[in-house]
C-alpha cells in the first residue's frame, strides 16, 4: 500500500509524500527494488545526483542485471557528462536484454559521433524492433548524416518527424536537406524549427 501511495504522489508531482511512502515500503520491506528505483528517480529529480547513483549502484551490486536501475544510472551519467559510464551502463542493460529498444537507441546516439559503424548497427536494430518509433528513425537519421549520406538520413528524418513532429526533428531534416541537395526545403523547415526554438542553433551541435 505505501508503494501504491508513493506512485500515486509522484505521479502527482508530490515528490515530498512520495518519498516518505517509499521509505516505508523499503523499510517495510528491505529487498523492494521497485521502491529502491523510485526513490533514485527522486533524488535525480530533486538534482541530488550523488545520492541518486550511490543508491542505485548499492542496489545493482546485490541486483547486477536490473535493467530499470542500468537505465537510470545511464540517465544520470549522461547528465553529469559521464559519456564513459553512460556508455558501460547501456552495454550492461543490453547484455541482460539485448532487445531493449531504448538502450539500443540511446547508445547509438552516444556513439554516433565517435564510432559510427556501430552506432548504425544499434540503431537498425532498434528500427527492426520498433520502426514507427520517431526517436529510433530520428537516431537512425543522425547516424547516415554523420557518415554523410545524407538521402538515406533525410529518408528516416522524414519518418520521424512524420511520426512525432518537434522543433528538434524539423531542424535535423531541415540540415539534412540542404546536405542532400535541397536547400529551398531545407532552409523553409529550418525557419520554422528556428522560429518555435531559436536555442536549437546552439543546442543541436554537429549538424
Amino acid at each position: 500500500m505505501q508503494y501504491l501511495l508513493g506512485q500515486w504522489h509522484k505521479k502527482n508531482g508530490q515528490l515530498v509524500d512520495a518519498r516518505k511512502a517509499f521509505d516505508a515500503a523499503l523499510a517495510s520491506e528491505p529487498d523492494f527494488v521497485s521502491a529502491a528505483i523510485n526513490l533514485a528517480e527522486i533524488d535525480r529529480q530533486e538534482h541530488r545526483i550523488d545520492a541518486a547513483r550511490h543508491r542505485l549502484q548499492t542496489l545493482l551490486a546485490e541486483h547486477p542485471g536490473n535493467v530499470d536501475a542500468l537505465l537510470l544510472l545511464a540517465s544520470i551519467d549522461e547528465a553529469s557528462g559521464d559519456r564513459a559510464g553512460e556508455t558501460a551502463d547501456y552495454r550492461s542493460a543490453l547484455g541482460v536484454d539485448s532487445s531493449n529498444v531504448y538502450a539500443l537507441n540511446n547508445l547509438a546516439c552516444v556513439l554516433a559521433m565517435d564510432n559510427p559503424d556501430e552506432a548504425l548497427q544499434l540503431a537498425g536494430r532498434a528500427v527492426g524492433i520498433a520502426p514507427d518509433n520517431a526517436a529510433v528513425q530520428d537516431t537512425l537519421g543522425w547516424i547516415y548524416y554523420r557518415k554523410g549520406m545524407y538521402d538515406s538520413a533525410v529518408d528516416h528524418l522524414k519518418i520521424a518527424v512524420d511520426r512525432d513532429p518537434s522543433p528538434r526533428r524539423e531542424f535535423h531534416l531541415a540540415m539534412s536537406y540542404v546536405k542532400s541537395g535541397h536547400p529551398e526545403s531545407g532552409k523553409e523547415l529550418l525557419q520554422k524549427a528556428l522560429k518555435q526554438d531559436p536555442n536549437l542553433a546552439t543546442t543541436e551541435q554537429g549538424w
